[in-house]
């Protein structure tokens, strides 16, 4: 499968699945989208993080009770604090990951709802993304590909068993 290895510019990677339609869930979650090969793709990103940050909506409705890695939540309706690996802090996306550098090292692997990566996109925060798009519409937390054409370009594409995988780089300079 195609995945880069740690590159050392690589500081925030992103992960996001997407449904034919944009959608990014069915039924409340990405797991009913996510076919067999998105799924090993997923924990091969995951080897390559030192943290992993969510918002709190992605919290609720994810499993991510048994995650090995320490877990930053950024939420406004959680209530903040430490437990084992996990912090819940009441602080904007881009907060967060200064946060999880400064504590985890890099990288740190965004896997939060399209409203949490949508906004590190749209900052340009994100060094590296990877989306998996699939051949089937979702019904929820639909992406709006704007902001990821105007500051992004897409370094590959691969299809594996009806799934796209693309890696995408922030764009060095902009074309405005």
């Amino acid at each position: 499968m195609l995945l880069m290895k740690q590159v050392p510019e690589v500081k925030v990677m992103a992960n996001i699945l997407l449904a034919r339609n944009l959608a990014t869930s069915l039924g409340g979650s990405s797991r009913a989208l996510s076919p067999e090969s998105d799924r090993i793709r997923f924990h091969q990103i995951r080897t390559l993080a030192k943290a992993i940050l969510i918002g709190g909506q992605s919290y609720r409705n994810e499993p991510y009770s048994k995650l090995s890695l320490p877990l930053y939540i950024s939420s406004r309706t959680l209530s903040e604090g430490a437990s084992d690996s996990q912090f819940i802090f009441n602080q904007e996306p881009a907060w967060l990951i200064k946060r999880a550098l400064l504590e985890q090292g890099c990288p740190v692997l965004i896997e939060g709802g399209v409203n949490f990566i949508s906004s590190l996109i749209t900052q340009s925060l994100i060094d590296l993304l990877y989306i998996t798009r699939v051949n089937q519409d979702g019904d929820g937390h639909f992406f709006d590909e704007s902001q990821l054409l105007k500051n992004y370009e897409r370094r590959s594409i691969e299809t594996i068993d009806g799934a796209s995988f693309e890696s995408w780089r922030v764009k060095l300079e902009s074309s405005d």
